[in-house]
Formats: C-alpha cells, structure tokens, sequence
C-alpha cells in the first residue's frame, strides 16, 4: 500500500530534531561526485548507529555513484544488509503495473482509452465510462481500499465484484483520489488480457526486458536470510514475503498496487531501462511520465501513470514515487532534467526514508543539510543517574527514564512538550491556532463527528470513508489498549520549512496512543499519522550531553547536566530545569 499523499492514517513510530553539520552552501556548485559518496555514507552510518536499516542508490548521468545497504537485514539474527538485500518497494509497485498496461498498449492487446467493460463482465452503469486512464492515474472515483488488511485472502473475481458494486465517490475523470484499488483492477485487467497471472506477465512484459531478474513477489525466490525484516516499536514485524507466501497470494487488496520486493541492483536497472527502448518505446516513457491531474487542492504536483511530476527547488523537472506500510518506506526521485536519480529505502518505522531523501538531495546538489548526532555510549549506571524528573518554571515535567536503548524522555505538561519537540518553549500564533483546531477535530472524531476533519484535510467532503477510517482506527485501539479513557491534546511545534506538526495522546485503559496531524502553509492537513505513545529517545553526545533527534525537523532539544539539574539550550537562552526530589 501507498505512503504517497494518502489520507488514510499510517503507523509512523515517533521518529528520533537535528544536529547541524557543515555541508556545502546553498547555490554552491554541485558537489564532486567523491565528496556525495563521502557524506552521503557519513549520514547513513550515523543513522545506522541511532537504529536505521535500509539502502541507497545515487546515479548520476547513468552511473552509479553510491549503492550500499546500512544496519540489519534480520537484527535478532545478526545479519547485516548488504548490497544483496531484499526490500519492498511498497506502493512503487504502481508504476510497474503501468509499465506492463503500457506493454501491452505497444503490443496492441489494448489501449488506455479503453472501457473497464472491455475486460470485466457485468460493469454497472455508473461505471461503464471508467476507463484503463482513470485507473492509472486515480480519477476513476473508486474508493482506495475493498478489504481490511493487504493480507486478506480474496479471489480476483470477489475484489473485483465488491469494487464493481461499491459506490463511487466521484463521476469518472471527474477528480483525483489516490487509490489502491484502481491498480488492483489494473491487474485483474493484465491477467486477464494475457492469461498468465500477474507476477508471471509483468515478468515478461517488463522486469526480464529490463533485466530485473531478483524483483517480484514470490518469482524470484529469494533466500530468508536475504529479505529485510521490518521494525516497530522496537519489535520485530517480520516481512511481507513471509505474509504472502501461502499459495494463492499476494491477494487482491496488494497485487498489482504494492508489495513488489526488490534489490539494489534491480533498482538501478530500472533506472536504466526508464531512460532506454528496453521496456518503453520513446512514446510510451513520455506517456508513462506525464502529469495529468492535480494530486490536491494547491496543484503542486500532478499524477503520471504509476508516478508523481512536480518540480524541485531549483526549479527542475522531479518525477517521483514512495511507498511503504509504516513500517517499510521506499522513495525513488528522478530529477531528470538533472540527470540524478535517487532511491532510499527503510525497515525502522522510527526512522523512515522519507526525511532522508530530502537530506540526500541537498547533498547531491549542494545545498544545506542536517547531519544525525554522533552517539556515545553510556553504562547502565550513568543512564540511571540522570533519569528522574525535572520541573520547568511554570510546573510542567520532563521524565527521564533509563532503558536497555539508552534514555527516553516524555513531557508532562504544553510548555514542557513544546520544550522536547522543538528545543524552545516559545509558540507562535500558528502553533495555539493549530492546537486548537486539532482538539476540536479529536474531540469530534471521538463523539462520531468527522466534520472538522474532513474540512481540514480540504479534498471534498467524503465524511463516511473518513469516519469508516477513524472507526476502524479506534476499533484496533480498543483490541489493543482495552477501554478509551481521555483524549488531551499535547502541543504543536514547527517540523520542515513551512509546517507544523500536532500530537494528540489518547489514553485507555492498558496504554496510551498518539494521532499526529501535520499542517502545511495553507493550514490544511497534510498528513495524518497513528502510532502506539512513545517516549522521546535521547542521544547521549558526551558523558554530561544528551540531545533529541527527529528526521522530519529541524528543531534540536540539547540538554546538558548541571549539578543536580539540566540546562536546555535554546534559541533564546538557557532554561534550567530543576531536579525534583521524591
């Protein structure tokens, strides 16, 4: 399933706010292509050391610049990745069911123009004008999902009857809503045009032409030792490979709009084959990367076939792509006026790729970037020295606690949350404005009222597929952590250039979860995350040093040890917080 400007809520764990490098200057010349490999294995073996598993592919003017894997494949096994790793490219999947519509377009099996009804038997009316366009590029009005998890077992024809008869959301071609299910029915379509299931035909039609011979589902056969597993909460989620191995899956909910694994090397052949005739004519690669629709209300970027077109901040052409479950996330960005290609992807929920690729980009052109803290590491006896609880001066707390993982720390308290989550207790208009619409949203979602949030998030008032999501979000809360108690809203800080991001903590009877709504400039909902409470991880920097780190800000807590007490260094002076004794 996608990551990629999805509404529904996704499962990020709380990510580790960031420590200033010295990379180049903005507008300064790109850098050498030795210097990009060197800091761009400074960063990722940094992160590797706070807990990230994943790999990277830096290409430029065809060539591979970097392609290495950092941390674990299987952590509990001691495995490290490596270049031979496996990882799942999650909602990336889209554009090689494009790729392989796109084949048979060439071979004249089809064409785009065509009716769903071409293919499918016993179309309803309301849906005889869907053509193979709008599924590919999420105009056909459908709903994004018709089942409950990727992993529930259905048949072709039951998925494709329940998305026959769901009701639509919009006309066909009508507007854009990202959904998984349109690629799903693009399968069906493949399979049932080439009479070969999916995995074998887009084997033939695409991943053997490009020479991708270690991607796919199940084909490839990897050995276990090979396959990345995913991490969250500290717990290990295992892979999607072991979810799909019985006989009959990957089934309808994942094929064809997600789960293809792959590797490193694949990757760059793919790369390859996007900027050659091995798969696509000259033709059909231009009809494959062109924006067609606006993906929401500001028009930023606009949906290809399987890709997203928008344009970077140097004014270029970015054809680009993520996908992920929130456990794994994998960003492939082709700046290809530019002539670079970029491609992260992670296993730690904690630390995803998304912030990285950002990170990445900056270092391959040039421009400012954070680089991850150096870690120390410290004895069970001076972690448990300095944990305990520290008063600010309007009565809010910081906890610190001492774990196997090192320190963690969680507020008590507005001042004091804003203090850990943007290294400064100031708050701005935007910030109380953001807080207050996020307890009105929470507090309505859980009396059943989806209004607000359907109004902040700004794409049509679709109030019962919100209101399923919220319910079948709670209803997983309540399996979890027993009966819901309270609802507090903890604060709202700045993350990225230009947005702000709001943490809700709603308590139940055995634990604690956490709904975080990322506003952007225009004071929509951007994004909209779910995850279990966590506290904040803190990195020891020194023995008397200790600093929070979050890939998605630029905002550092620093804290240092006085006497008895801790000092926080701010942007507008120091802050002691003073030790409190039981």
């Amino acid at each position: 399933m996608t990551i990629f400007r999805a509404l529904l809520p996704l499962l990020f764990a709380p990510q580790l706010a960031v420590a200033q490098s010295q990379p180049p200057r903005a507008g300064s010349a790109r850098p050498a292509d030795s210097v990009i490999v060197r800091n761009a294995n400074e960063y990722f073996t940094r992160l590797a050391a706070l807990g990230h598993n994943g790999g990277v592919l830096i290409m430029r003017d065809g060539r591979v610049l970097l392609r290495r894997s950092y941390g674990f494949a299987d952590r509990d096994k001691g495995i490290r990745a490596d270049s031979t790793t496996v990882y799942n490219l999650g909602s990336i999947t889209k554009q090689f069911t494009a790729a392989a519509v796109l084949r048979l377009a060439e071979l004249g099996k089809l064409r785009v123009t065509d009716s769903i009804g071409r293919f499918l038997p016993d179309v309803p009316g309301d849906k005889r004008a869907i053509t193979l366009h709008h599924l590919l590029t999420h105009t056909a009005g459908l709903e994004s999902d018709f089942s409950p998890t990727d992993y529930e077992p259905t048949t072709r024809d039951a998925y494709v009857r329940r998305a026959l008869t769901s009701r639509l959301r919009s006309a066909p071609g009508a507007t854009h809503f990202y959904a998984n299910s349109g690629y799903s029915l693009l399968a069906a379509i493949i399979e049932i045009v080439t009479g070969k299931d999916y995995e074998t035909a887009l084997t033939e039609l695409v991943l053997r032409p490009a020479g991708m011979l270690e991607t796919g589902y199940k084909a490839p056969r990897w050995a276990a030792s090979r396959v990345a597993h995913g991490y969250q909460n500290g717990r290990d989620w295992g892979t999607i490979v072991d979810r799909i191995a019985e006989p009959g899956a990957p089934y309808w909910a994942l094929r064809g709009n997600g789960g293809l694994a792959t590797t490193l090397d694949d990757v760059s052949r793919w790369e390859q084959a996007l900027t050659s005739n091995r798969v696509l004519t000259d033709s059909s690669r231009r009809t494959f990367m062109t924006g067609y629709v606006n993906e929401g209300p500001a028009g930023l970027s606009q949906y290809a076939y399987g890709w997203a077109v928008t344009t970077s901040s140097r004014g270029t052409r970015l054809v680009m792509h993520n996908g992920g479950n929130g456990v794994y996330v994998a960003e492939f960005n082709r700046f290809v006026d530019e002539g670079v290609t970029l491609f992260v992807t992670s296993t730690n929920a904690a630390l995803t790729a998304t912030p990285m690729i950002s990170a990445l980009e900056h270092m391959v052109f040039g421009e400012p970037y954070a680089l991850p803290p150096s870690s120390v590491a410290l004895s069970a006896a001076a972690l448990t020295s300095v944990s305990g609880r520290y008063r600010l001066a309007d009565g809010s707390t910081l906890v610190l606690r001492s774990g196997a993982g090192g320190l963690v720390a969680e507020a008590v308290g507005q001042r004091a949350f804003v203090l850990l989550n943007s290294g400064d207790t100031a708050s701005s208009r935007a910030a109380a404005a953001f807080t207050a619409r996020a307890d009105t949203i929470a507090r309505a979602v859980i009396a059943g009222n989806v209004g607000p949030l359907v109004r902040a998030i700004g794409e049509g008032d679709d109030s019962t597929s919100v209101a399923q999501q919220e319910h079948e979000l709670m209803v997983s809360r309540v399996e979890r952590f027993g009966t819901f108690r309270s609802v507090e809203v903890l604060g709202t800080v700045p993350v990225g250039r230009a947005e702000h991001r709001t943490t809700v903590r709603l308590n139940f009877e055995r634990g604690a979860a956490t709904n975080l709504y990322t506003w952007g400039p225009a004071g929509f909902l951007v994004d909209i995350g779910a995850q279990p409470f966590a506290p904040t991880a803190l990195i020891a920097v020194s023995t008397s040093e200790f600093q929070t780190f979050d890939l998605r800000s630029r905002s550092t807590l620093r804290l240092r040890r006085e006497g008895d007490d801790l000092v926080a260094s701010t942007p507008h002076g120091d802050i002691r917080l003073v030790r409190q004794r039981d």
